[in-house]
């Protein structure tokens, strides 16, 4: 199978939303779309996504910052996704591998990313990217009752 990985265009939306609710099982949330729009806007060459048999197989959107939590400039991955059709292909690795470039034409030494601990194979499939646990941990607290 041939993946080609592209710069996301706007256009691109509908599909990664098809792909976000293939994964999921559930409708996409309403700010999904936005969120992508915003990253497009904000850093397009982060936004990639991988076309393989003439349709959008998978993306990611990917940023840099710095600063949060006392983090020095960092690529960011902030959601990868493949469409369970193409997953298991190389089309994750493609990906993630063609925003790699991209971090590092922009002097990012480290990429970091957020997976639930729990999904065994997506904390595999990092670590066979290279990831290992970081030293931060995420707190999190339910929601105040009104």
């Amino acid at each position: 199978m041939n993946v080609t990985v592209r710069r996301m265009s706007p256009q691109d939306t509908d599909a990664i939303l098809k792909i976000n609710e293939k994964i999921t099982g559930r409708p996409h949330e309403a700010q999904w779309e936005s969120r992508i729009i915003d990253l497009l806007a904000r850093n397009p060459l982060g936004c990639l996504v991988a076309e393989a048999d003439g349709k959008v197989a998978g993306f990611v959107l990917g940023d840099i910052r710095g600063w949060e939590f006392a983090i020095p400039k960092s690529g960011w991955i902030e959601i990868v996704g493949v469409d369970p059709d193409f997953q298991g292909k190389g089309v994750a690795r493609a990906l993630i591998e063609k925003l790699g470039v991209y971090f590092r034409n922009h002097n990012v030494e480290q990429v970091l990313t957020m997976v639930n601990w729990n999904d065994a194979g997506l904390v595999g499939f990092f670590r066979t990217l290279g990831f290992e646990r970081s030293e931060f941990i995420v707190l999190e607290k339910g929601a105040v009752p009104r």
